[in-house]
Order: C-alpha cells, then sequence, then structure tokens
C-alpha cells in the first residue's frame, strides 16, 4: 500500500525562459532555536525564531519568462499499519512571556516540522488558565499571546492561533485536538487576573457565582483552607466538586467543536492537584479516607462523562482522549512514585472501560529528563514496558497511546520506547512536546528511525 502527498510548504517552480533551461529553486533551512525558562514540572522548552516560509525562495535572479507552470511537489511512499502518532503542542512552545508577541508563521512551521517528521495528530494546547489560545469565547485572549504573562489577559493579537495551526495542520494531512487544562483556573504567585474583559475570565466568574464564598469554588487543603494564589506552587486549582466549573468546561467545549474543524478534544490535569485536596465547602464529611477518596473519583469520573458527551453531541466522529498519570497503581512497590488512582483520584483504567474516552495518553516520563544516555534514572525502560503493559491489560476494547518524552539526552532512549510501545500492542504513541524535540534537534532522527513510513490514524474504538 503506498501514499501520495504533497509535501508542506514545498512547491517545484519550473521556469522557461525563451533563451534559458529551467533553473530550480533554492530552500532556506528553518532557524529553530533559543531555550526559555524551565517550565514548572515539566521542561525548558525551545522556540523557534524564524518560521519556514509558506513558499521557497528562487536562487539567483530568475530571467525574464514566458513563465510556464507551478505545480505541487508530490511525494509517495508505502504507508505503515494505522498508528496514532501524536505530538503534543504546548502553549511554552511556540509563545513568550518576555514583551515579544506570538507570530502565526511559527504554527505554520510546527505543522512542517511535524509533517515532514510524520506524525499524523497535533494535541494543541488552547487552554491553560481559564484563557484561550483561539478566538473567544467563553473565556478571554491568553496574555501570552500578546507577550505577557498576566497584563495583557484579553488583548487580541490579530490573528487566531487555532484557526492558523488548523488550517496548517490540514493541509498536510495532520489531525488537530484541542488540548484543554481543565481544572488548572489561574496562575500562582501572580495575583488576581485583570477584571473587568469581555469575556471574563473564570476567576471572576467562579468567585460571584458560586453561592457560598469568594474562594469556595477553589480545592481546600486539610485544615480547611483554601489554596492560597500567592503561595501555591503552580497553578490555582478549581475543585472538581462545583458543579459551576463542570457547566462552564462545558460550554467551553462545545463552543469549541461548534465554531472549529477539530478532529478531537484532548484533556489534561483533569484530576485532583494531590492527595491533601479538596475539603471545599462543595465536598461533603466522610465517615472514612476510603469513602472520602471513592466520592472524589467520582466527582472527576462525571466530568470527563460529561465533556465526552458534550464533544460526541456536536460531533460524533471526533476523539475524546486524555492524558493521564502516568502510574495507575503502585502495584509494585516503587519508592517514590505517586499514583494516579489513590493520590490525584483520577480512575483513568474506568474511563476506557465505561468509554467515556476512545483513548488515554499514560505520561511515562519524567518531568525533565536527566543528561545520562542512556537514561537510567527511575523513569527506566523496563518500568515504561511495565507500566504500559499495564494499562493495556485493561484498555477495555480503546486505545492505550503511551506518552513518551521528547527531550532524551540521546535520541536512542525515544526510540526504545516507540518501540518498546509496539511490541507491546500498543497503537500508537504522544511525544512530548514539539519544544523538546526542537531544542534536542531529533526531527530527522524521528523521520527516518521512528517513523520511517506515513500512517494513518488508527479508526475510533
Amino acid at each position: 500500500m503506498s501514499r501520495c502527498r504533497a509535501l508542506p510548504g514545498l512547491l517545484l517552480l519550473l521556469l522557461f525562459a525563451e533563451s534559458s533551461p529551467m533553473r530550480p529553486g533554492g530552500i532556506p533551512p528553518a532557524d529553530v532555536e533559543n531555550a526559555l525558562w524551565y517550565v514548572w514540572s515539566r521542561y525548558t522548552p525551545a522556540i523557534p525564531t524564524q518560521a519556514s516560509p509558506a513558499f521557497p525562495s528562487i536562487g539567483g535572479e530568475a530571467q525574464a519568462g514566458p513563465y510556464q507552470v507551478y505545480s505541487p511537489l508530490v511525494m509517495c511512499a508505502p504507508s505503515a499499519a494505522p498508528e496514532f502518532r501524536a505530538l503534543w503542542v504546548t502553549r511554552f512552545d511556540w509563545t513568550r512571556a518576555d514583551g515579544t508577541r506570538a507570530r502565526p508563521e511559527m504554527l505554520v512551521a510546527i505543522a512542517d516540522q511535524a509533517a515532514a517528521a510524520r506524525f499524523n495528530v497535533l494535541l494543541f494546547q488552547v487552554r491553560g488558565v481559564g484563557d484561550a489560545y483561539y478566538a473567544p469565547g467563553y473565556e478571554p485572549w491568553a496574555a501570552r499571546l500578546t507577550g505577557t504573562v498576566t497584563r495583557t489577559l484579553g488583548v487580541s493579537p490579530g490573528f487566531d492561533p487555532l484557526r492558523v495551526l488548523l488550517d496548517a495542520a490540514h493541509a498536510r494531512g495532520l489531525q488537530v485536538h484541542a488540548y484543554v487544562n481543565v481544572y488548572p483556573t489561574w496562575l500562582c504567585g501572580v495575583g488576581a487576573p485583570p477584571d473587568g474583559l469581555n469575556p471574563p475570565h473564570p476567576f471572576w466568574t467562579f468567585s460571584r457565582t458560586n453561592g457560598r464564598s469568594w474562594s469556595a469554588w477553589r480545592v481546600y487543603d486539610a485544615s480547611g483552607m483554601p489554596m492560597n494564589m500567592m503561595t501555591c506552587g503552580g497553578y490555582l486549582w478549581a475543585t472538581p466538586a462545583w458543579s459551576g466549573v463542570r457547566d462552564h468546561l462545558r460550554r467551553v467545549v462545545g463552543d469549541l467543536m461548534r465554531r472549529y474543524d477539530l478532529d478531537g478534544v484532548h484533556l489534561d490535569l483533569v484530576r485532583y492537584p494531590g492527595p491533601d485536596y479538596s475539603y471545599d465547602p462543595f465536598t461533603p464529611s466522610f465517615s472514612s479516607p476510603a469513602e472520602r477518596a471513592e466520592w472524589q473519583r467520582e466527582q472527576v469520573n462525571v466530568m470527563v462523562r460529561e465533556l465526552s458527551m458534550a464533544v460526541k453531541a456536536i460531533r460524533p466522529q471526533a476523539w475524546v482522549t486524555a492524558a493521564v498519570w502516568g502510574v495507575y497503581q503502585n502495584r509494585w512497590g516503587w519508592p517514590g512514585f505517586r499514583q494516579g488512582y489513590s493520590d490525584y483520584y483520577q480512575d483513568s483504567k474506568r474511563w476506557l472501560r465505561e468509554g467515556w474516552v476512545d483513548a488515554i495518553m499514560p505520561m511515562i516520563y519524567p518531568a525533565g529528563p536527566s543528561a545520562n544516555c542512556p537514561d537510567t534514572t527511575v523513569w527506566t525502560l523496563d518500568r515504561f514496558r511495565i507500566l504500559v503493559a499495564d494499562f493495556l491489560a485493561d484498555a477495555g476494547g480503546r486505545y492505550v497511546f503511551p506518552g513518551i518524552h521528547g527531550g532524551y539526552a540521546c535520541f536512542q532512549d525515544v526510540l526504545d520506547r516507540i518501540q518498546a510501545a509496539r511490541a507491546l500492542g500498543a497503537r500508537g504513541m504522544a511525544i512530548f512536546a514539539y519544544g523538546p524535540l526542537s531544542q534536542r534537534g531529533y526531527w530527522d532522527e524521528l523521520a527516518t528511525q521512528a517513523f520511517p513510513q506515513p500512517a494513518p490514524v488508527p479508526p475510533l474504538p
């Protein structure tokens, strides 16, 4: 079986002059470099400083016409079996908070590189902390689009990032899934977001409409104190127990599905922030910790189920997927590993069993890979295999696409995990993320070693 496609961003310009032969064009390389700062529990991403142009420049001076034909450069290659090859594209991969405004051509460059490396799905972050990386909507423009952390919240960047990315990706045969941070509602340590915006930020909507108190919508710790936005560690989290949070997220996701030709919705941080939360006013008292934990898991379950129903009601053939904690239950007694099921109240295996999601992406990787080559720290290849097999054993006829970090010090660590996932029967994988891959410069290795042939996305389960 073979597949032919136009090479993204390339045209073969055939120039014919009465007194000269055809002169081929030259294609300038993309300039992809520059590291940003360490992002909370994630990585140090790279920002493309100059995107590949949409059309190549022509080497030398073109002589006078007549010019006769412009035709796509088409490549035919054997197709591999269906495989879900997803690439996370976070907001940190292409925006900055140092005064630099985001540029649409950077999104075209991302689609170019992903297609050339033979990915077939982009998980594009459209919601970070109650803000929008697309034309609002129910939430205001993200401040990072106009180069600040908070000050320019609600200011239009002059283009619609999701529309630009969708058009560029679809033209290159890539699916786009809207990647949504679910419960994080604002940042820590920066004060409240600007008020009086249109649309308003959910921080203010939740504070004014929850019917209990100014902070009742937040998670509370075991001492009965709401999460403090100035002292919390990374994000200010909304409680899964309040129905107002669910109602708002349903509106956000439904709006996305109605206005954009998305191929799916991808849920991240759809869990509690940790085992010490939440004792908020919407969470009742319980006679035992086990009863309490079961109730909290159900609150997250309801969110996942309702968001899935919202997506499928509008577009039945759209994917619903979720990034989940890499260890469901630590049945092996590994020291220092938290568990999705009991520490974050995230019953991701049930989501598969009940059909609330089409696939999960267990994040089986460290926040920042070591300098070791191979990486022999706690997230070893053997543990990766054990965790993938554990999730696959309970897939319930749906998909498990293991999450793999793209920032390992040597590409062999990335390749070993891709090959291990295939050997265990996974029908795909998700690589975190565009920034680490660019920083390491692994694009050629992906195309030649990991994905030497293009592959279609598997059918929905």
